[in-house]
C-alpha cells in the first residue's frame, strides 16, 4: 500500500473546491488523486477542513516520528 503525500498547494485547492460545493469525485479527477486520498484529507481534522490546519498537522505528526 502506497502513501500518497499532498502538498499544501493540494490542500488549498481541495479547501477551496469543497467550499464550492464541489464532489469527492470532482476533486480526485481535478487533482489526479483517489477518492479515498481526498476522502481522508477531509477527515484529517476534527472540524472544518482548512489547508492550513492540515497542513501543521501533517508536520507536527511527522516531527513526531524522529
Amino acid at each position: 500500500m502506497s502513501t500518497t503525500i499532498l502538498s499544501f498547494q493540494n490542500r488549498v485547492v481541495i479547501e477551496t473546491l469543497h467550499n464550492e460545493g464541489r464532489s469527492l469525485r470532482y476533486i480526485a479527477n481535478y487533482l489526479g488523486f483517489s477518492q479515498t486520498t481526498i476522502f481522508n484529507e477531509l477527515h484529517r481534522l476534527n472540524s472544518e477542513y482548512q489547508a492550513e490546519l492540515a497542513q501543521t498537522d501533517l508536520e507536527r505528526k511527522a516531527s513526531q516520528r524522529g
